[in-house]
């Protein structure tokens, strides 16, 4: 495959396909890698509660993120690369970046009643304006992130990501060298700021019409449409985030954030894999819209395909990694704060659970490239449901690491369901249709 500099002034420099997903996987692989070391130095650095405050508010973030993927990045991804005209491409960008500006008071709302959600008495101002301010940052950036992928404009992201990496080590390395004591919000604060700086490097990138706006009432009248589909995508989201989180929602509820903190401290490990999924569907999804749209399904089968070999490839080398270096990993992070805590079943069960989540993620993508919106939130409905019932009874019941094995019910049960619902999608779609019949 040849590299591709084609523009027209609203798309990126267009790369091939194999060095395209090359690129978007080393911009991942570095803020992945980040967050991973990240992990390992504040999970030995802070005490299980402020540890266990840091990841819920992680967990927020992305919760946030969700929220605003499903409602206007997703959208983004599979309407924008489909248009039929550069016009329309620009139409469709102005409308949904306006509404996400319009939204980030929603998404403040969201982020403050999340850390809100956390004991109070313990809770101080800084703490919660920081942790407000990096769930804004980091929602901000997730969707600078689908914009350069929607664009084609990978370069841009890695830029960015490199730009983050750069930034918010350095702010947290001179932290460390300073000699002050470390807290949550001192990491709240770096890392908004290296948000906040990635998104201003990659807007510099654009040209000047691909961050135009416009007034909020029609670009909420022009969205109506959209926002027939993007309505079951928001339900998706969320339902897809309790299917994922169904222990942080139940364990936090029925106990506190010091419960939470072991399987905080086991997920760690999988945790920057699991990421790395949402960045591959970025890639992949525009690129299977645009052959659905062209009525190729075949090339839409292979590369749902690809989606979940990369995923599931990712997934093993870590399980491999973590089974090779787990003498050292288990002294060196849980033999202090969590001793008493089983952290090999936790990890072993987190092994699992972000296995069968890279099973999902090609049909999951595939669904989104499909505009199946509906049927991909009711399989996430049941599963949220299954998962926070499975969840309950193991934390009143038994102890809180099984509590996981709810996770991992909920999530192979979307994986079955997802793929029969796919496939049977893909062979209802004739070569010649771009539409479904469901």
């Amino acid at each position: 495959m040849s590299l591709s500099s084609t523009s027209d002034g609203t798309n990126g420099p267009r790369l091939a396909a194999i060095p395209r997903y090359l690129s978007a996987l080393l911009s991942q692989g570095l803020v992945s890698g980040f967050h991973f070391v990240l992990n390992l130095f504040l999970v030995t650095l802070l005490s299980g509660h402020d540890f266990g405050l840091f990841a819920l508010v992680f967990v927020v973030a992305y919760t946030a993120t969700s929220v605003t993927n499903a409602l206007f990045a997703t959208p983004l991804q599979v309407y924008a690369p489909a248009a039929h005209s550069r016009a329309e491409r620009l139409e469709i960008q102005t409308m949904l970046t306006t509404l996400m500006c319009v939204s980030m008071g929603a998404c403040l709302v969201v982020g403050a009643l999340g850390v809100l959600g956390l004991s109070s008495s313990e809770l101080d101002s800084r703490s919660l304006i920081t942790a407000i301010g990096f769930v804004l940052a980091y929602v901000i950036r997730q969707y600078s992130r689908a914009f350069g992928y929607a664009r084609f404009d990978v370069i841009a992201v890695l830029i960015g990501d490199m730009t983050y990496v750069l930034i918010a080590g350095a702010i947290v390395t001179g932290m460390q060298f300073s000699g002050t004591v470390i807290a949550a919000s001192d990491v709240f604060i770096a890392l908004t700021a290296a948000n906040a700086i990635a998104v201003l490097i990659e807007i510099a990138r654009l040209p000047d019409e691909n961050m135009r706006f416009t007034r909020p009432l029609k670009a909420l009248t022009s969205y109506l449409p959209i926002w027939s589909q993007a309505r079951w995508a928001l339900v998706g989201a969320i339902t897809t985030i309790l299917v994922q989180q169904a222990h942080t929602a139940v364990v936090v509820t029925l106990k506190d954030p010091a419960s939470y903190a072991p399987l905080a401290a086991g997920y760690i490990l999988y945790g920057p894999v699991r990421v790395m999924f949402q960045t591959i569907q970025n890639v992949v999804k525009p690129e299977m819209a645009l052959a659905i749209s062209e009525h190729r399904r075949q090339d839409a089968k292979r590369q749902m395909l690809v989606v979940s070999a990369l995923s599931v490839a990712g997934v093993l080398g870590v399980a491999l990694a973590m089974q090779l270096a787990w003498p050292w990993l288990n002294q060196w992070l849980y033999q202090q704060e969590y001793k008493n805590d089983p952290m090999r079943l936790i990890v072993t069960l987190w092994a699992s659970i972000t296995l069968i989540g890279a099973l999902q993620n090609g049909p999951y993508t595939a669904l989104q490239s499909l505009k199946l919106f509906k049927p991909l939130a009711t399989v996430t409905v049941f599963g949220a449901l299954l998962g926070l019932a499975l969840v309950t009874i193991s934390v009143l019941w038994f102890d809180i690491s099984w509590s996981l094995v709810g996770v991992l019910a909920a999530e192979t049960f979307v994986a079955v369901w997802v793929s029969i619902l796919v496939l049977k999608s893909f062979n209802n779609m004739t070569p010649n249709e771009g539409k479904v019949a469901v």
